[in-house]
């Protein structure tokens, strides 16, 4: 009698009942099958991917989440992936988001990051150009981590905030993924907006008017309350993602810097 290799179940056909587990076929460890599970399975997310359909829906504020916490969920990619996607998309997109040390240089307007800069590369006695690749890489990945702390912010304000009615921390954790998505979608945008000629204050109120807009109507579709309870929200997390967004990029220049 065959027996499940995960949970010791009797096996009848190809999964166990029980637990759900594969029957172990000898093929299952040969290259050739690793390497078609590979293929299967980024053939598979790229499927999902390149319809657009996820991002699509992303455009329509609170409607993944909507989508998401009603069950419907099967036609997206989960909020995790699509938020670990734009992330991608916004790490690649990042030289021309201005997320860059020559960028930066450019818009250090008392000087200070370029003594600093100065000052490091004569005690690392590193060359300008391989300073700034590795700051550049650095301070990418970092700003991309650090997000994530923003996430976990954005849900334990709406935790305190979102009390009528109740809803579990997992939706709050969703809806935060959601929005991070977004911006991390207008952060590339504007980069782009930028390269094109527009000035850096008018690409960054206009990334700032965008997730107003964005966030006030994805809290109305996704959040039950009054038009004041919005605007309170609404306003709470503006405030949070402007002190958010501060607060990273200089994380993320300091520790760049302590890095490279």
């Amino acid at each position: 009698m065959d027996r499940c290799p995960n949970c010791l179940a009797e096996l009848v056909g190809e999964y166990c009942a029980a637990c759900g587990e594969r029957r172990v076929r000898p093929e299952d460890l040969s290259a050739a099958r690793f390497a078609h599970d590979v293929v299967d399975q980024v053939a598979s997310f790229r499927s999902k991917f390149m319809t657009l359909r996820t991002l699509n829906a992303l455009m329509t504020p609170g409607l993944l989440t909507t989508e998401f916490v009603a069950g419907r969920r099967r036609s997206y990619l989960n909020p995790l992936k699509l938020y670990l996607v734009c992330g991608a998309l916004f790490f690649f997109a990042a030289p021309w988001a201005g997320f860059t040390l020559e960028q930066m240089i450019e818009s250090d307007r008392n000087g200070a990051l370029t003594q600093v800069v100065g000052t490091q590369m004569a005690q690392r006695d590193l060359e300008r150009t391989h300073f700034v690749e590795r700051f550049d890489l650095r301070v990418q990945s970092i700003y991309t981590v650090c997000v994530g702390a923003g996430v976990l912010a954005t849900a334990l304000l709406l935790q305190i905030l979102a009390r009528r009615p109740p809803a579990p921390f997992g939706a709050h954790i969703v809806f935060a993924l959601h929005v991070a998505s977004f911006e991390f979608l207008v952060t590339a945008a504007i980069g782009a907006s930028r390269r094109l000629g527009a000035s850096g204050e008018l690409a960054a109120a206009i990334g700032l008017l965008l997730t107003a807009i964005y966030l006030a109507l994805a809290i109305r579709r996704v959040y039950e309350g009054s038009t004041a309870s919005m605007v309170v929200k609404t306003t709470a997390l503006i405030a949070l993602t402007l002190v958010a967004n501060y607060a990273t990029s200089l994380a993320s220049i300091r520790l760049a810097l302590l890095l490279v």
